[in-house]
């Protein structure tokens, strides 16, 4: 007689840990769920650890790109794929840029910064996007960048990095209207070289950045970190 009681007394425990089991199971994929991918094909639960680790619900993106060419012709339209996370610190904006950049690109996806903000303390943020489409080349150009106030253009930007990109094999992380940021993969051969060319392209990341040559040269070697920015 014990022993039938201690068999059933087991088959309850069992069948209620199955049931908590069970319970747990549809939590988290209601859990998961619950992220509107706004039509990425991205793994619902990589989007899910990125909402989690921000602590941040992400918003759909809906941004509007005004794009200018030599001849002044203008092309609008609506980035509206994706995700953004707005308003994230700077150091925890590069933390999860870094840790989840290899899943998000793996899923033909692109992760990057931009929106640069600051608060009253002269803190930096960034918002975060989650875009449809892994080639940064082509989410350079969806976005727009140029330095029309230097008579450079988005083809002439994406031009040119792309040259450099054979060299260096940059990892861009803030893409934005007029400011593009990157890590850089390996240092080119002739540092000197580059730097001046960079210089020559892009005159406002010394002048309005850096304030010197050595001091950009040693960004490069030292933090291994590009960027460019017109004013």
């Amino acid at each position: 007689m014990k022993k039938i009681i201690y068999v059933l007394i087991l088959i309850t425990a069992v069948s209620c840990l199955n049931k908590n089991d069970s319970k747990l199971d549809v939590a988290t994929h209601i859990r998961f769920n619950d992220v509107d991918k706004n039509g990425l094909t991205i793994d619902t639960k990589l989007l899910s650890n990125i909402k989690n680790d921000l602590k941040k619900t992400p918003n759909k993106l809906n941004r509007e790109v005004w794009n200018y060419d030599k001849e002044g012709n203008e092309e609008h339209y609506v980035l509206n794929k994706g995700v953004v996370f707005k308003f994230v610190e700077e150091q925890k904006a590069h933390s999860i840029f870094n840790a989840y950049y290899e899943q998000v690109v793996k899923g033909n996806n692109y992760i990057f910064l931009t929106n640069m903000d600051f608060d009253e303390s002269y803190n930096t943020y960034y918002d975060i996007v989650i875009i449809d489409g892994s080639d940064p080349f082509k989410i350079i150009e969806l976005i727009g960048t140029n330095g029309v106030n230097y008579d450079v253009y988005n083809p002439d930007i994406i031009k040119k990095l792309k040259a450099w990109d054979s060299q260096i094999n940059f990892k861009f992380v803030v893409i934005d209207v007029s400011r593009i940021h990157a890590y850089i993969g390996k240092l080119p051969r002739d540092i000197n070289k580059f730097s001046n060319e960079v210089y020559e392209f892009c005159p406002d990341v010394i002048d309005q950045g850096y304030g010197t040559m050595d001091e950009m040269i040693s960004d490069y070697t030292e933090n291994k970190y590009f960027w460019l920015w017109w004013d």
